[in-house]
């Protein structure tokens, strides 16, 4: 079932709910992706689906050319899904829901993460955030904290995703401050030069945020 299908500033998200791997589900899915379905453990499987679900019905909203979504939509060797030369896309999961971030290829690679809002019985702002942002949050406590720190690790998430193409290593969350603003952008601050000019954004919708990031070459 999709949840929603919307535009936001670095292409179309599209989420699917993650179900139970029924035959309707399986028969939208590209035979390889199907054969790929079939041998992961059941909760991944259905994520994995619910992921193409969204990724093929996101290409589909961007793409004129039917072909940029008729290809199976499998996994490179760092786990990014491959799409179609044209086009650039990526997926993220949580819990029931899945989402999938599609746009056409104009130099830029693409990250989404998905997060559940709401109270986290571990804080794990110490992980998360660099010694700037947590000054930033010194005197905020209780929802309002849980809140910044599911936001500052999801717009990690999606940053790590976009520049994994480019960097193509382990990036730690200690790497990058960023700073989300009311109005649904994000600054975004390397500890140290990338190289590449990085930009975010978010949004938060039915008790989820939806973090979106994109990257090229600084000198392109």
């Amino acid at each position: 079932m999709i949840r929603f299908d919307r535009a936001f500033l670095h292409g179309r998200v599209v989420a699917v709910a993650v179900e139970e791997l029924a035959d309707a589900a399986l028969d939208e899915l590209h035979p390889d992706e199907r054969a790929r379905a079939l041998v992961l453990a059941p909760m991944r499987g259905r994520e994995w689906v619910a992921g193409r679900r969204a990724l093929r019905r996101a290409l589909a909203s961007v793409a004129t050319d039917p072909a940029l979504s008729a290809p199976a939509l499998l996994a490179d060797d760092r786990g990014a899904p491959v799409v179609p030369r044209g086009a650039v896309g990526s997926v993220s999961h949580k819990r029931a829901l899945a989402v999938a971030l599609a746009a056409l290829d104009a130099g830029w690679t693409i990250g989404v993460d998905l997060e559940v809002l709401g109270p986290r019985r571990i804080d794990v702002s110490r992980r998360v955030l660099t010694a700037a942002e947590l000054a930033a949050l010194a005197d905020v406590s209780g929802p309002g904290r849980d809140r910044a720190v599911i936001l500052a690790f999801a717009l990690k998430e999606a940053i790590y995703k976009a520049v994994d193409p480019h960097l193509k290593r382990y990036v730690g969350f200690q790497e990058v401050a960023v700073w989300p603003a009311a109005d649904g952008s994000a600054g975004v601050t390397p500890v140290e030069p990338w190289g590449l000019d990085v930009e975010a954004a978010w949004a938060e919708i039915d008790g989820y945020v939806v973090c979106t990031a994109r990257a090229r070459p600084t000198d392109r």
